[in-house]
């Protein structure tokens, strides 16, 4: 019980993590977007990452060493639609984190760079669309706490 009291809480504060780090390169990519900006950035977007990879870690983890089992979790079809939301997720994560390392590399190769607003307005959308697949997620997980999808 201990265990997947942990396990949850610590699947919790990744998840809550990663919508923050989102939320911020959300909010960094509303203004006015110069070389100073891309590094930023770049380095939120690593830890993007890292917090996506704690949230994949964590929940494998409360699969594999939680009270339900992985059987629980393999029979129940919620579970695979947030694993497909969360893959979705992540594969439209990769486009904005190629295009914050190439505007890094313009930026440090001319400190005047700035994106084009194509740029900016596809990235924008990009993080958007993740955003909504995130919202998804808890719908997903109150149903399988209360025993749908089995």
């Amino acid at each position: 019980m201990a265990l997947e009291w942990l396990l949850a809480g610590l699947h919790f504060l990744a998840i809550f993590a990663l919508l923050a780090i989102l939320a911020g390169e959300m909010a960094m990519m509303g203004g006015r977007i110069d070389a100073e900006v891309v590094g930023r950035l770049a380095r939120l977007d690593a830890w993007y990452g890292v917090a996506a990879a704690g949230v994949l870690a964590a929940g494998l983890a409360r699969v594999f060493l939680g009270d339900k089992g992985p059987l629980y979790y393999e029979a129940n079809v919620l579970f695979w639609a947030k694993m497909a939301v969360f893959a979705l997720a992540g594969g439209l994560s990769v486009p904005p984190t190629l295009q914050f390392l190439g505007w890094r590399r313009a930026a440090r190769a001319d400190p005047s760079f700035a994106p084009s607003p194509r740029a900016i307005a596809s990235v924008r959308r990009t993080l958007l669309a993740e955003a909504a697949l995130f919202a998804l997620l808890p719908i997903l997980a109150a149903g399988m706490a209360r025993g749908f999808g089995a």
